[in-house]
């Protein structure tokens, strides 16, 4: 499966990042961007985006970077710092694979809204699971 395949099976049958308004918008190898609009339902009582929302797009990135390889992972650590929130409609955050063994991967996350401005970063850790071409969703 080469990126573009990647990028439109991930955008078409990912329920989670659907729900969340969540795109992976590019690929390539050991990285990964995903892009989200937001709206009210991303934010927390306080109007400012809900922490859940920074860690989730954070994961998602992670997981796209390490998947380049043509491998599923499941994510299975991570540190994640906070920064600062924003009042902007537009998230970004990108994933580089940091180290890539047999069995784990480690991936490292920014997330910057529309301006550039860095709200979050973390680290994340992921299991292989198997090959991308021998997963069903029936």
């Amino acid at each position: 499966m080469n990126f573009e395949q990647n990028i439109k099976l991930t955008n078409d049958t990912n329920s989670f990042m659907l729900h969340n308004g969540i795109t992976l918008t590019a690929m390539e190898k050991d990285y990964a961007k995903v892009e989200a609009h937001l709206t009210r339902t991303n934010r927390n009582l306080y109007n400012a985006v809900h922490g859940g929302m920074f860690l989730t797009m954070g994961d998602c990135a992670a997981g796209g970077a390490a998947r380049t390889n043509g491998m599923r992972y499941v994510t299975i650590n991570t540190s994640f710092e906070f920064f600062r929130n924003t009042e902007s409609d537009h998230l970004i955050a990108e994933g580089r694979v940091k180290h890539r063994g047999s069995t784990l991967c480690v991936s490292e996350v920014e997330i910057h809204d529309g301006a550039g401005t860095l709200l979050c970063a973390g680290t994340f850790t992921l299991y292989c699971t198997g090959r991308l071409d021998e997963f069903s969703r029936e």
